[in-house]
């Protein structure tokens, strides 16, 4: 049926009928509707509630509802039962754009994690579709649903019920139109086992012909990139150093003055050092910007595959940690988020416990990020430790066992600082 649109201001979510319209729709409190408008086709939709008090040729919707459909008052829409069972969501993807100048700050997504009680009382409890946007006035950001678990499509949606999604997956929060600057610290595994040669290459010519345009005359670079013939095996070792060049070449590409540290580790614990060219001091970074990037590229290359090819036979997982909290300190930039990587094919067999180290040396999560990155066979892998430390640090862990995969998880990273808020252990 047609119905005319009535903003309701603040009704949580909700739209009313009189309760001859709902008898007409077959509807009751509780049901759910879909209004769209047909020239438009904007639409929206939201659970039912009556009321005598308003026309029976009216439907009177929740603000924050009509906001997020692009439709408003006045506007004629057809009104029809939506009869579908309602899906449980595991993962929301919120991505934030700032609506001023003041709110385009660096640590955006850190006060986002640290402010979703107000996001909570703003949209808990409400139907959620990718697409949908709304604002957030504490944040002056407007706030778009990016992606959800399960996929929904079409005219299909969701209630979002916070507590449910914590306790599941978590959600996460993310900047789009905008870049968010945030140095990076990646630890990377050499043990001897990262020498077995067991990860498919696939797919990946674009990013390698990338790389050996960055790396210019460097025949030592070229050289190792041509191992990456498509159809071919590496080691994971190979697969890891490439990972970790591309994510220093996405890092070079945006151009915001980050900050890479790369540490390997197996008994013993390596951070690569690189020369200040204007202060002539070391330092255990390297800035992807001016004559810094290139020289950045050649050495990381070649350190992490020299590293390799030394490969001891213990992992001090919890060792590479102590030394990236000393990292953290010397890049001197504490209000600038910071993203670490753990990249590691097995488990901690040497050295401190991976978390303990997490929780005395990063007590402050506010703006940092943990990914884990489990690569090759699972059944080598501590996962359950891996999922813990990357919950402890607001990110995710994943396993990769190709370098298509890989490479991809690499390169989303280097550009994108996201943090996933979930319940309490």
């Amino acid at each position: 049926m047609k119905l005319e649109i009535i903003d309701g201001g603040d009704l949580r979510g909700y739209a009313n009928l009189h309760p001859a319209t709902a008898k007409r729709l077959n509807s009751d409190i509780g049901s759910i509707v879909i209004f769209e408008d047909p020239h438009s086709s904007f639409w929206g939709a939201a659970e039912i509630r009556k009321s005598k008090d308003i026309d029976e040729n009216q439907i009177v919707v929740d603000s924050l509802v009509l906001e997020a459909s692009l439709l408003m008052e006045g506007d004629e829409v057809e009104v029809v039962l939506y009869d579908e069972d309602m899906i449980a969501l595991e993962y929301v993807e919120f991505g934030l754009k700032p609506l001023t100048e003041d709110a385009n700050t660096d640590d955006l997504v850190s006060r986002a994690a640290e402010s979703f009680d107000t996001l909570e009382k703003l949209i808990g409890g409400r139907l959620v579709y990718p697409g949908m946007s709304f604002n957030w006035p504490e944040l002056d950001v407007k706030v778009e649903i990016l992606t959800t678990r399960p996929s929904l499509s079409g005219k299909s949606f969701a209630k979002l019920a916070f507590e449910a999604l914590k306790e599941r997956t978590g959600y996460q929060f993310k900047t789009i139109g905008i870049a968010t600057p945030f140095n990076a610290i990646l630890c990377i595994d050499t043990s001897g086992s990262m020498k077995t040669t067991d990860v498919p290459v696939q797919d990946i010519a674009h990013a390698r012909e990338g790389l050996k345009d960055l790396a210019g005359d460097n025949p030592e670079v070229q050289a190792f990139l041509d191992r990456f013939e498509e159809g071919s095996k590496v080691s994971r070792a190979e697969a890891a150093a490439m990972a970790v060049l591309l994510y220093l070449a996405e890092k070079v590409g945006r151009g915001y003055g980050e900050k890479v540290a790369v540490i390997t580790f197996e008994k013993s614990v390596s951070e690569m050092t690189f020369l200040d060219s204007e202060t002539g001091e070391v330092q255990p970074f390297v800035e992807c910007t001016g004559r810094e990037k290139a020289l950045g590229l050649q050495i990381i290359s070649t350190h992490v595959v020299d590293k390799v090819e030394e490969g001891g036979t213990l992992t001090a997982m919890g060792s590479s940690l102590q030394t990236a909290a000393d990292i953290l300190d010397a890049f001197g930039e504490k209000t600038k988020p910071t993203m670490l990587i753990m990249l590691t094919d097995g488990m901690t067999t040497f050295g401190p416990p991976p978390l303990k180290v997490l929780k005395e040396q990063f007590p402050d999560r506010s703006r940092l990020v943990i990914y884990c990155i489990g690569l090759g066979e699972r059944s080598e892998i501590d996962e359950e430790l891996m999922l813990a430390m990357a919950q402890y640090g607001n990110g995710t862990y994943r396993h990769v066992d190709n370098m298509r995969d890989l490479l991809e998880w690499y390169g989303r990273l280097a550009t994108e600082f996201a943090v996933v808020v979930r319940g309490e252990d």
